[in-house]
């Protein structure tokens, strides 16, 4: 059986013909924290897009446990154990973290269950004791990390995170890795789409590098940051 878990094959996106990806292939391997990085333009938002079934390649095709799912809706990519987190926090806000978890864990388990089910969740992601607070009171960094908790309520396979260290504090952002790390070491896989590269330094983890909407580069992040190319396009090296 194969490692990989989603992969992205010769996929193409147009926009009125302007070429958002152009040829992009990468895989993802099952388990690992895959992180995938590149300056403004380069492909990054479409290329989420396309995985979580939002944009549709213009050719090319999306694998995912071995299936083609390049048609299939998000809706029917999340039931097949894919989930995920956008950069904008969308939460009620003046309801309570169980309440906000209630919506997710509905969709598989009982009623009688759930508060039992979200306080679980809430504890995974750094926030036990807060079942009954208003998520108006969380911090920003609070509300992030029970966004995550509500994009892995139905225990997905594979997490992917919107700019997950957006408008966090030096020390959210630091809470935010080990989380991350904590999910991936469950099991989970997870593929990060980010800009702050201080953030991806932290994680350790393989890393893709998109340029002008194709795979430009790819390894460790300390092979990344050494490749004189890569620091040209990306870090702004001369």
């Amino acid at each position: 059986m194969s490692d990989v878990i989603l992969e992205a094959r010769d996929v193409h996106k147009v926009y009125g013909g302007v070429r958002a990806l152009n040829g992009l292939s990468l895989s993802i391997r099952q388990g690992e924290i895959h992180c995938v990085v590149g300056p403004n333009g380069a492909g990054k938002s479409t290329f989420f897009k396309t995985l979580i079934g939002v944009e549709r390649p213009t050719t090319g095709q999306i694998i995912y446990k071995g299936e083609d799912v390049t048609r299939l809706p998000a809706f029917r990519r999340a039931r097949r154990g894919l989930s995920v987190k956008f950069q904008n926090i969308s939460l009620f806000a003046e309801l309570t973290g169980l309440q906000n978890l209630f919506v997710p864990l509905r969709r598989n388990h009982p009623k009688s269950e759930i508060p039992a089910r979200a306080a679980a969740v809430l504890a995974r992601v750094g926030l036990a004791g807060t079942e009954d607070l208003p998520v108006r009171y969380l911090s920003h960094g609070q509300q992030q990390w029970l966004s995550i908790g509500l994009s892995i309520a139905a225990d997905p396979d594979l997490l992917l995170l919107d700019e997950p260290a957006a408008g966090l504090s030096v020390e959210e952002t630091a809470r935010t890795a080990d989380l991350i790390r904590h999910l991936n070491a469950s099991g989970m896989t997870v593929i990060v789409i980010e800009h702050d590269m201080g953030f991806i330094r932290s994680l350790r983890a393989r890393t893709s590098v998109l340029h002008y909407g194709r795979l430009f580069a790819q390894g460790e992040f300390d092979e990344i940051a050494a490749n004189e190319e890569v620091r040209r396009i990306y870090l702004g090296a001369a």
